[in-house]
């Protein structure tokens, strides 16, 4: 009677380690699918196309089309996140623009970022 309760005890715990050493397994074990990929940055923002003393050229991302909106010194131009000039401003710079309220064609305020470099 002995030998058969040490085999039965013995029979389920090493049972309970097969499973649970297959638990851990398949929570731990990650599908080729689900490996991380670098995901791409992808840029959706209008780029600033051209500058002059009085107004920016913005090429539209979604239509790559060119629009101009004009600068004066009431704008606002926050360059990376920091305050800045009209001549701190690039050709090429990620750039947001919005206008005033009764005038779509003035820019009450320019966002610009340096493009990501890869």
């Amino acid at each position: 009677m002995k030998k058969r309760i040490i085999c039965l005890l013995t029979a389920v715990v090493c049972l309970n380690l097969v499973f649970s050493a297959n638990i851990t397994f398949a929570r731990g074990r990650k599908s080729p699918s689900a490996s991380p990929r670098p995901t791409p940055v992808v840029s959706t923002s209008d780029r600033l196309t051209a500058l002059s003393l009085t107004s920016v050229i913005v090429t539209i991302y979604a239509t790559h089309l060119s629009k101009e909106y004009k600068v004066t010194p009431a704008t606002k131009i926050v360059i990376n996140g920091q305050p800045g000039t009209l001549s701190g401003l690039a050709a090429g710079m990620d750039v947001a623009v919005t206008t005033l309220p009764n005038d779509a064609t003035t820019a009450a305020l320019v966002e610009a970022k340096t493009p990501a470099r890869w």
